[in-house]
Parts: C-alpha cells; sequence; structure tokens
C-alpha cells in the first residue's frame, strides 16, 4: 500500500498555530442612533425668543403665557402630538429623544422650487412666508389635522405615503411676533391615492391653532386662538452652520436652485441586498447572512478558517480576528430611527449584512474579504434641505442652471474590504490608480490642467471607505478639488448627496459641533482606553475617531499622524487612521484659515496594487466572473494548500480547530477518528473533492482521523481547542 507523507503533513499542521501580539486596547465602536435617543440629555437651556421667522429655521414652540409646556412628538407613536412641560427638553427627565422631539423646521412651501429669478434651473417661483412645520427627527413629516380637529403629525412626503392614514399637511402662517404669535393652518394638503399625488383641499377653511389643557386643537374660531412663543432650537442643540464657521469658510450663501426630483425608486424591502443576496452566494457563505446568533457563529467560524489558510501560506490577517468580529457586531446595530431619507424604513438596518469570504484567484492566491452590504442610509436626521450649496444633480451647463440635491434615497452597496495585511506603500504613488481614475487626473482631464499629486487628489473619484452606519465616506476634497466644506456643500454632520442622491461623508461632524448625535460622540470614549471604530477604509485600514483633549490617557494619544491620517502605537494592533483636525487654507477667495475635520484625507496608505475589484461597491459583482468569487459566489478554488502540496492527496484544516475541519481529497475514503484512548469516535464516508466535517460535539483534546480506501491509507492528528 502507498503511503501518504505523514511528515509533510504534521509539518503543515505546526504552521497553523502561530503566536499572535495582540493589541493592547479594546475594539469598540458608536452608539447607534436609536441608543442615543434613549440616554440623558444634560446641556442647560436658556431659552431665546427666534430673532425673525423665516425659511428653514430650527423652532421650539412653546406656550405665550406660561412659556412652560412646548409642542412635541409622542415618545413612541410619531403621528401623535403632545403639549408637554419643558422640563422634558433639558431637565432632569430629558433625553436627546424628548429634546429632538420638541424641535421643529419652518419650511416654505416654496423651498424646493427655482427661488431666484435670475437663476435657470426652474421656473421662477418666490418663497411665499407659508411653512410646511417638519419635526427635525423626521423631516419627512409635518404638522397637520386629523379627526376631531386635533393637530397631528403626518406622511407628507416620503415613500411610503400611501400607507398611512390622513397622509398630507397643513401649510401654517403666524399672526403677530415670534414673541407672541398665533398660528393659522390657512391651507390644507392631502395625499389622494387615485392620482398618487399630493392635492390642495379645495374645502379647506383657515383654523386657528387652540391650547385645550394638555391638548392642541384646530379651531375656526379666531376668537379661540392660543399666542404661542418661538424659541431659538439652536439655543437647545448645535444644528446649524455659520457663515464663516469651519463648515463654510468662505460664507457661501444659501444657493436658490430648484431641487432635483428623486428618481424612480422601489421599497426597502424590495432592496436586492435584502431579496437578493442569499440567491447569488455560495451556499457556504449563507448561514453568516442577517444578524442572528447564528449567523455570529458563522462568521467566527468562517474567519478562523481563513486565519489558518492565511498562515499556512505564511500570510495573514491585517488585524486580530477579534476587530474584525467587534466591527461587524457594531455595523449590524444600527437601525433607522428618523424619517429623513426618502424610501428608508423606520426600524430597519443600516446595514444588512456583513460576513467573510475566503476565495482564491486562479493562482491559488487567496484573497479572503470582509463583505458590508449597506443601504448607505443614517439612523439620524441628516437635514439636507440645509446644505447652503448643495452638488449639481442635472441640468445646463453650469451650476447656476442646474438642479441641486435636497434628498436622499438608499443605495444598494456591496463593499469588500481586504482582510488580509497586503502591507503598506512607501511613497504616494507606488498605489496604482490608473485603472480606478483619480481626483486629479480627472479634473485635469476636464481642466486641461497639470496638478501637482497629494494625499487629498491622489484618491478615488467615488468613496475611500464606509463608515459604521453603513454611509460611504468619500475624499475630503471634491471633483472641484476643493475641500467639500469650503463649498459649504455638507450638512453639520459632514455628510451629502451627490448626483446619484445616496448619502456619503465628506467630514467628520463630531469635530465640527458635538452635539452628541454624529457619528461618534464624546460619550462613546467613556470608559475605554482608545477611540471608538468609526469605519474601514477600502484598503482594509481601519478608522478609529479622533483623539480627544478630555481623554489624554488614550493610547496612542501622544503619537502623531502621518500625512495620511494615520499612525502604529507599537502596541502589536499595527497601522491605522483616525479622524483628525487640520488648520488649511480655503482655496476660494478671501482664502481664510480655518480647521479641516478629516474623516480619510482621500490616499490610501494601504497597499492595494493586489487587491481584486477594489473599485467594484455594487450588487453587479455577483454577475462579474471576474471578481464574484470574493463577494461569496460559487467557483471552482485553485486552493492555496494544493499549490503548496500539490502531491498530497488529503488536507484536513484549520488544525487546531474550534468545531468542524474542511477535508480535501483527490479520491474518496472510509474514515475512522478515534480519541487518544483509541476509543472510536465517528466514522465518516468522505467523497473526493471538499468535505465539512462538523466537530461540534467533540471535547477538547487530540484525535486521530485514519482514512483507508483499497489502496491508499493516511493518519493524521486533530486538535480540538474551543
Amino acid at each position: 500500500m502507498k503511503k501518504i507523507n505523514i511528515l509533510k503533513s504534521l509539518a503543515m499542521m505546526l504552521t497553523l498555530c502561530p503566536s499572535i501580539a495582540f493589541s493592547q486596547f479594546d475594539f469598540y465602536g458608536p452608539s447607534p442612533f436609536g441608543e442615543i435617543l434613549t440616554n440623558t440629555y444634560a446641556q442647560t437651556w436658556t431659552p431665546s425668543t427666534l430673532s425673525t421667522i423665516g425659511n428653514l429655521r430650527y423652532v421650539v414652540i412653546v406656550d405665550q403665557a406660561t412659556k412652560s409646556k412646548a409642542i412635541m412628538l409622542n415618545s413612541t407613536d410619531i403621528g401623535q402630538i403632545e403639549f408637554n412641560s419643558i422640563d422634558s427638553l433639558d431637565g432632569a427627565n430629558s433625553t436627546y429623544g424628548s429634546m429632538m422631539r420638541s424641535i421643529f423646521q419652518l419650511v416654505d412651501q416654496n423651498t424646493h422650487a427655482e427661488n431666484d429669478a435670475g437663476a435657470g434651473s426652474g421656473t421662477y417661483t418666490p418663497l411665499n412666508d407659508k411653512y410646511k412645520v417638519n419635526p427635525l427627527l423626521h423631516s419627512l413629516f409635518s404638522l397637520n389635522t386629523g379627526g376631531g380637529d386635533t393637530l397631528i403629525n403626518t406622511n407628507s412626503g416620503s415613500f411610503y405615503i400611501h400607507e398611512d392614514n390622513n397622509a398630507g399637511y397643513v401649510l401654517v402662517e403666524f399672526g403677530g411676533t415670534t414673541a407672541s404669535t398665533t398660528i393659522s393652518a390657512t391651507s390644507q394638503w392631502s395625499y389622494n391615492s387615485g392620482m398618487d399625488s399630493i392635492i390642495e383641499n379645495t374645502g379647506w377653511t383657515t383654523k386657528y391653532l387652540m391650547i385645550s389643557g394638555n391638548s392642541l386643537l384646530w379651531t375656526t374660531n379666531i376668537g379661540s386662538a392660543s399666542d404661542f412663543t418661538l424659541m431659538e432650537a439652536t439655543d437647545l442643540i448645535d444644528i446649524e452652520i455659520a457663515a464663516a464657521s469651519d463648515f463654510n469658510p468662505v460664507s457661501v450663501t444659501y444657493q436658490p436652485n430648484a431641487t432635483a426630483a428623486l428618481p424612480a425608486v422601489d421599497s426597502m424591502s424590495n432592496s436586492k441586498i435584502i431579496t437578493d443576496m442569499s440567491k447569488d452566494m455560495d451556499a457556504s457563505y449563507t448561514n453568516q447572512l442577517g444578524n442572528s446568533g447564528t449567523a455570529t457563529t458563522a462568521a467566527n467560524t468562517m474567519l478562523n478558517a481563513i486565519e489558518t489558510d492565511l498562515t499556512t501560506a505564511n500570510e495573514s490577517l491585517r488585524y486580530p480576528k477579534q476587530f474584525y468580529l467587534d466591527l461587524r457586531e457594531n455595523m449590524l446595530s444600527h437601525k433607522i430611527a428618523s424619517s429623513d431619507v426618502y424610501n428608508a424604513r423606520l426600524g430597519n438596518n443600516t446595514i444588512e449584512h456583513v460576513y467573510f469570504t475566503n476565495a482564491t484567484d486562479d493562482a491559488g492566491v487567496r484573497h479572503p474579504f470582509m463583505i458590508i452590504a449597506a443601504h448607505a442610509s443614517s439612523a439620524r436626521p441628516n437635514m439636507l434641505v440645509d446644505v447652503n450649496r448643495p452638488p449639481g444633480g442635472s441640468g445646463g451647463p453650469g451650476y447656476a442652471e442646474s438642479q441641486v440635491t435636497r434628498h436622499g434615497k438608499l443605495g444598494e452597496f456591496v463593499l469588500k474590504i481586504p482582510l488580509k495585511d497586503y502591507g503598506l506603500i512607501t511613497t504616494l504613488l507606488d498605489n496604482d490608480l490608473s485603472e480606478i481614475s483619480d481626483l486629479a487626473t480627472e479634473f485635469d482631464a476636464a481642466q486641461s490642467t497639470t496638478t501637482v499629486k497629494d494625499v487629498y487628489n491622489y484618491a478615488a473619484t467615488a468613496s475611500c471607505g464606509i463608515a459604521v452606519d453603513g454611509v460611504t465616506i468619500y475624499p475630503a476634497k471634491n471633483n472641484n478639488l476643493r475641500f467639500a466644506v469650503v463649498d459649504a456643500e455638507v450638512t453639520s454632520s459632514g455628510i451629502h448627496v451627490g448626483g446619484g442622491l445616496e448619502l456619503h461623508y465628506h467630514a467628520d461632524g463630531h469635530a465640527y459641533n458635538g452635539n452628541g448625535f454624529n457619528l461618534y460622540n464624546l460619550a462613546d470614549y467613556t470608559g475605554h482606553d482608545h477611540p471608538p471604530v468609526i469605519g474601514i477604509a477600502h484598503d482594509g485600514i481601519a478608522l478609529f475617531g479622533r483623539y480627544e483633549t478630555s481623554f489624554t490617557s488614550m493610547t496612542g494619544y501622544g503619537v502623531s499622524l502621518d500625512s495620511y491620517g494615520g499612525h502604529d502605537h507599537g502596541d502589536g494592533f499595527g497601522y491605522h487612521y483616525h479622524a483628525h483636525t487640520q488648520s488649511v487654507v480655503a482655496s476660494v477667495a478671501p482664502n481664510p484659515t480655518f480647521n479641516e475635520y478629516f474623516l480619510l484625507v482621500g490616499a490610501w496608505k494601504g497597499n492595494i496594487n493586489d487587491i481584486p475589484g477594489l473599485s467594484e461597491v455594487k450588487m453587479n459583482q455577483f454577475g462579474d466572473n471576474s471578481i464574484s468569487r470574493y463577494v461569496g459566489a460559487s467557483y471552482t478554488e485553485v486552493g492555496v494548500l494544493e499549490s503548496l502540496y500539490p502531491n498530497e492527496e488529503v488536507l484536513i484544516y484549520p488544525n487546531p480547530t474550534q468545531d468542524k475541519v474542511t477535508i480535501k481529497t483527490k479520491v474518496p475514503f472510509f474514515i475512522t477518528v478515534t480519541n487518544i484512548d483509541g476509543q472510536i469516535v465517528q466514522t465518516l464516508k468522505i467523497k473526493s473533492g471538499t468535505t465539512i466535517v462538523s466537530l461540534e460535539e467533540y471535547s477538547d483534546g487530540v484525535y486521530f482521523m485514519e482514512g483507508i480506501n483499497g489502496t491508499d491509507t493516511f493518519i493524521k492528528k486533530i486538535i480540538v481547542k474551543k
């Protein structure tokens, strides 16, 4: 009988147990927005009267007589309006949720039309001082009237308007000053299912808002109208961008362009990353989908196998396994808690799936990835209507003729984050971006210029990473090679939508305003010894929050960041990025110096040249045979183990293992498994090819697998360590 080389097999198994230097700080992500809403809001509010009634102003509406009660949304039913004590805004019982449910925005009826007679993005329609009153938390809803003339809050513009009763809004006018005003509903607009549009109720009679005990009612009797005071909401929380501030350093004024229309979209429940992912994936990966305990166990098992396979090939994960598992857990915790993106649905995940793949290329080289299937919808209010100069969405040859982006829709992103350590570059141009294109090259091609490449412009023209909430991160500069904040084109959270109307970050809102409901917040730092992980770049390098002066003892606080925004503080974790602040000079007159708050500068420090399909981030990857395997599609594998041991007839790995082994064999075998005492534990009939064997019922210890097929035999030692 031919004997299989056991010595070679034992030598291979010894390589599967390397010593690992674990990092010296804990891995954690920021609290999701839904959790933030339940946290205590400890700010002290000194109310002041709104300076003027105007478009897009944020207000807290209180009774004029005592200024002790405010209009606010019900805590559990967003359709219900309450009239509660202002103690719930900033007192001992205040939470972020109760505070934010008391803030409304005045949105002129003609806000989304062309408001400048001299511009060309649409028919000129001036503002008319008739306002929809929209809750900060749910900008696609508005104050309205329900049965019995009760003040309610209804869907006034989301994709799901056809599902809601009393959908629509009233337009209100204010009679008096901000210190003492009546509120009259001068017209009502309702959703008409037959026309699938909102139309005016032509039989409407003007009604006035009246306080009735703890209730708010609409009345046709002007003599019963109550007086209200409009308070500055920005005294309560910082949500506006001031002229000459770091997010608008050259004081760009609000552009009056018409808003670009939303394209045809579908319900979130029909998103392909919800309905189609499992159809396109190899069955060995589908048990990782979703956010169940079973999925978490499967992800852990796959990550163990990836580490083993990389080690066998004398390669490694970039970071410890626990980092990826903790990052996955946080990414799957973010649920939509604000009605702010057109077809997002409350309660749904912003990221549907995070799973690990372990494919090889046609040469047998392994390229494992962390796959993130995301909707690119943040969980919180985005305040897109507030952006002073949004990107152009459609239109003519110049910005004045273009419609602009003030609405957002869901995306369907399937991003591949490399798990393998591909190394770091030494100089900027070591990374080859010729197949991706870069900001500088694209700009020069359009402008016939020659731009010196730097870490800001030698960057992808689209996303360079993804945040833990599922929103992609773009370089800090836009395609005009200006920092996005110089053009005043992002919200106070550092986010906006481009021509595709899908959200992405350009800057760090946390560093700009610290209002407590950004991507990450100071509250996330408490009890930890390093800033939170807030995202990861396409080169596989982790992104952490910036270092804060109130947490100077954190690991790596005194270690300088390089020009890419990263460092390595020598504790075994490795190189990583941090959000950070730099003083820069605006490239637009009068060229003020301001603080630029970076998430990612743009250029990658990680070596990207051998990462397959780096720039592909959409579902169509499953139909591309050259890269579909890396997002989890089936393929015929040429494994690293086979290329290392081409004459080995049986490969069993990982070893040691926790709960299963993969057996690869060129011929079928009958296998007997015995424990260290020689007792038979299991018998197996293995076909040629690849077979996964569960060892979940095995206790810790040493086992022997003896195979026979009539001509060949083998004996291999397996170590089970749970």
